[in-house]
């Protein structure tokens, strides 16, 4: 029978932030019975490639697997690739922090394994020529890539069993196409039908590529029983070992030594299959199609940009030097390690898994969106002390193209606290983060439609499959979701101006099924920067009356934000409206049952119910170990303040899921002004 080689290449990531009872489990599960299994079976031969935050985690809690790894990689059953330690997408990411990255995992790898990495891992598959130069740049020679980067450049399907050489200006690396069809079969079909596959492809000595993630064998859902109780993997093993007279496993860089290439390949910017899919597109399309993704992108970059203003940034160009060169000019021995430790911090933010969605959580996960924040917040701090090494009382208060769109936004910022604010969208914040507790308290994300809420409408509805369609998996679904599946209006953020009738129902006004009276919500705000403050105003029209909303924000101490409001009729006539002001929050430990709401009247809930409350000049979000609260404390008496939770609805792996946002917090006033009358709000806004 022909010879035919088989190279496996296998991805074990944990998402920066992820809870240690699933890193354990994943562990339990899938790492080590793999790793055991694998150990009995020295003729087989395997590529692995461990992710920064995996790694970490299993130096400290089971460093005897990776002291099996290093015994797997002595005796040459096992090759390490590289990749980004942080598992960054590298189009997403400043040149200087991809080299960074890459060499940052290489420096491990070697110290850890005694061996340099030769292949690198592209972080789901996110391709594009550009990178090509930075990745050889760092002594990377090969990369794993899906069949489908190949078949969009033009590559029959038949031609797929070796590897290609991809260009970019004069630097070339290889690249190697993982079968599709192998990552359907492996592990979900029976191990004899592989085998069948290889017989099947009538090709000189072809080279069988498999290329995905580790999880599947025994973490993602069900896989456990199948691939070890009921002895998928063993069985696998020995069907390999029974075939090894004709099925010869390899490693990448190997098969590299003994075989050419098949010819030169231009790959066109693509990622596999299904994420292409999800984001309609490039990968880069997740910042458009989600704006608190952009946001989280954008900030940063912003943490990168300043960490660079402090460094050389000349060892980039050459991908080699990785000292480091401050240009401050004194005590670089310290700051030299306070600079690398808020490196560190930007590089754990960078980790892709939580800017995006598709069939995991991502973006919708709190916790993910919680981690990126916290590790950018610890930047934050670390160059704050860099910068004001000798001050306290600094503010910085600034216009700012923040997203790159030719439109500035206001960023406020001292020792305690960093504020985002949009002027173009309504005068909101978007960000306000509690630089002591690291925590961004409107971390939060809008409700928005996904291609799969259509299938959970049929289910709920009692819908059949579509005729000739192939069945979705069978997930589970939270009860809650039958109540309805709804889409915000605006952006979740802070200080959304909003008129409303005041006949109007909490209901309606969560759901989102109510008009604006005035066009304050959506307005582009005025900006004036006074005396550290910052005032934004807006003359616009209520009920096609003019009218004008000027508000002033100032950080008034290390715990407290002032905010003040003129509302003024600037028509002819009366005006006799309901003005709310929108808030939605998110505390560092999201829904917990540590927080509660409470007000003057001593009523309390927990941030998960929804409800009303009156006679009320103090609103507290309480929490019950007295870590971080926040309390808000009106100048005058609201009629009411509205509160209930904000929750979206995502897929996973096996089912679709109810997730905690925020909680939106919307005091309302009665609003009654003749002609050229003007009244004033005041709110402190005091973290206790």
């Amino acid at each position: 029978m022909n010879k035919s080689f088989f190279a496996i290449g296998l991805h074990f990531h944990q998402p920066v932030g992820n809870f240690s009872e699933i890193l354990e489990r994943s562990y339990s599960n899938c790492y080590r019975p793999f790793l055991e299994l694998l150990s009995k079976y020295p003729d087989i031969k395997m590529t692995f490639h461990f992710s920064g935050n995996l790694l970490d985690y299993l130096e400290s809690q089971h460093p005897e697997f990776l002291d099996e790894v290093m015994r797997l990689v002595i005796r040459g059953q096992v090759e390490i690739m590289g990749g980004g330690y942080y598992e960054p997408i590298f189009q997403a990411i400043p040149k200087r922090d991809r080299i960074g990255q890459i060499e940052m995992l290489s420096d491990y790898t070697e110290k850890k394994f005694s061996v340099r990495p030769k292949g690198i891992w592209i972080p789901e598959r996110v391709w594009s020529s550009d990178i090509i130069p930075d990745l050889t740049s760092c002594g990377m020679k090969y990369c794993i890539l899906d069949s489908n980067h190949f078949t969009r450049a033009g590559v029959n399907q038949d031609d797929l069993y070796g590897y290609f050489m991809a260009k970019d200006k004069d630097k070339k690396i290889a690249v190697f196409p993982s079968d599709e069809s192998l990552r359907y079969m492996i592990p979900f079909r029976f191990p004899n039908e592989t085998i069948d596959y290889f017989a099947s492809i009538k090709k000189e000595h072809p080279l069988f590529i498999y290329g995905d993630d580790a999880e599947k064998f025994g973490e993602w859902p069900w896989t456990h029983e199948w691939v070890y109780n009921k002895g998928w993997l063993n069985s696998f093993f020995k069907t390999l070992v029974d075939s090894r007279d004709w099925i010869e496993t390899v490693k990448f860089s190997e098969y590299m030594n003994t075989h050419l290439p098949l010819k030169e390949v231009e790959i066109p910017e693509a990622s596999y299959m299904e994420m292409m899919e999800w984001a309609e597109g490039p990968w880069t399309n997740f910042l458009k199609k989600y704006p608190e993704s952009n946001h989280m992108h954008k900030r940063m970059l912003y943490i990168s940009e300043r960490i660079n203003k402090l460094t050389d940034d000349s060892r980039f160009d050459a991908g080699k030097d990785k000292q480091m060169t401050l240009k401050l000019s004194s005590e670089k021995t310290l700051e030299s390690k306070k600079l690398e430790e808020a490196q560190k911090e930007l590089y754990k933010a960078q980790c892709n898994c939580s800017y995006w969605h598709g069939v995991f959580g991502g973006i919708y996960l709190y916790h993910l969106r919680s981690s990126v924040y916290e590790h950018l917040i610890k930047a934050d701090r670390i160059i704050d002390s860099l910068e004001h090494n000798k001050e306290d009382n600094w503010i910085d208060l600034k216009k700012i193209d923040f997203y790159n769109e030719k439109k500035n936004i206001i960023l406020f910022e001292n020792k305690d606290f960093f504020i985002s604010i949009d002027p173009s969208y309504g005068g909101v914040i978007r960000e306000l983060d509690y630089k002591k507790k690291s925590t961004n308290l409107i971390n939060t994300l809008a409700r928005r439609k996904e291609t799969y809420h259509k299938r959970i409408l049929d289910k709920i509805n009692d819908k059949p499959e579509e005729l000739g369609k192939f069945p979705e998996p069978v997930k589970e679904m939270d009860s809650r979701i039958k109540k309805g599946i709804f889409y915000d209006k605006d952006g979740r953020s802070c200080l959304i101006d909003h008129f409303i009738d005041k006949d109007l129902k909490k209901e309606d006004f969560q759901t989102c099924d109510y008009t604006d009276l005035g066009d304050f919500h959506e307005a582009s705000y005025r900006t004036k920067i006074e005396d550290e403050k910052l005032i934004l105003s807006h003359e616009g029209k209520l009920e096609e009356k003019s009218f004008s909303i000027t508000k002033e924000i100032c950080i008034y101490s290390e715990k407290e934000i002032n905010v003040s409001y003129i509302l003024k009729n600037k028509s002819e006539s009366k005006i006799d409206s309901l003005f709310g002001i929108e808030f939605n929050i998110t505390m560092p430990f999201a829904n917990s049952d540590r927080y509660s709401y409470k007000t003057s009247n001593n009523v309390s809930t927990r941030l998960d119910e929804s409800g009303t409350s009156s006679k009320t000049k103090v609103f507290t979000i309480k929490d019950s170990q007295d870590d971080l609260g926040l309390e808000f404390i009106f100048s005058e008496e609201p009629n009411k303040i509205w509160y209930f939770p904000v929750e979206t609805i995502s897929q996973s792996e096996k089912s679709y899921d109810l997730n905690y946002q925020s909680s939106c917090i919307f005091p309302m006033w009665d609003i009654k002004l003749g002609k050229g009358e003007e009244t004033k709000l005041y709110i402190r806004w005091v973290l206790v």
